[in-house]
C-alpha cells in the first residue's frame, strides 16, 4: 500500500475529495511528476481521492493507493502505448522495405508508429470509460484526530 497524509481542500460531490498532500522526496525522481497537479507553493500536490467515509473540508486524512492498482494503471498509461509505437514502427518498416519505389521505409516507420501510438491512447481511453473511477483512485481511509495534526505540525516544524 502507498500511503499519504493530507488535508481536504475541496469536495466534488459526495464521494470525491481533493486532498492537498506534501510532496515527498520520491516525487523528485518520479517520471510522471509533471503530470501531478502541483499546489500553489510547489511543495504540495493536489490529489483527487475517493471519500467513502464522508470526510469534510479541512479534515486531515490518510489516503491509500493499492500498489497493484498503481502498477496496473502505470503499465496501461506508459508501457502499452510504447508497445503500440514499436509495433507500428516495425510494421511500417517492414511494409516500406517490401514495396518498391514509393515512400522511404524510415518515414513510413515513423508515420505508422505514430499512428499506432495515437490509436493505442484512444483505445485505452475508450476501454477505461467502462471502469469505475473509484477502483483506481486513491481512497480516504481515516480521518486523523485534531490533536494528531497539531503534534505532527510541531514535530515537522510547521
Amino acid at each position: 500500500m502507498i500511503e499519504e497524509y493530507g488535508t481536504i481542500v475541496e469536495l466534488k460531490g459526495k464521494e470525491i475529495a481533493v486532498v492537498m498532500c506534501k510532496r515527498n522526496s520520491a516525487c523528485e525522481h518520479c517520471p510522471s511528476s509533471g503530470a501531478c497537479q502541483i499546489g500553489e507553493d510547489s511543495e504540495t500536490m493536489l490529489v483527487e481521492a475517493f471519500n467513502p467515509i464522508g470526510a469534510e473540508v479541512s479534515d486531515r486524512v490518510k489516503i491509500v493507493t493499492s500498489s497493484k492498482h498503481f502498477l496496473q494503471s502505470s503499465f496501461m498509461l506508459y508501457i502499452v502505448p510504447i508497445i503500440g509505437l514499436l509495433i507500428g514502427a516495425l510494421i511500417g518498416q517492414g511494409i516500406g522495405e517490401r514495396t518498391a519505389g514509393g515512400i522511404d521505409p524510415s518515414l513510413l516507420s515513423a508515420l505508422t508508429g505514430t499512428g499506432f501510438l495515437v490509436v493505442t491512447f484512444l483505445a485505452i481511453k475508450m476501454a477505461t470509460r467502462s471502469l469505475k473511477r473509484e477502483t483506481f483512485m486513491p481512497r480516504i481511509v481515516e480521518i486523523q484526530a485534531k490533536a494528531d495534526t497539531q503534534a505532527d505540525a510541531l514535530l515537522h516544524g510547521h
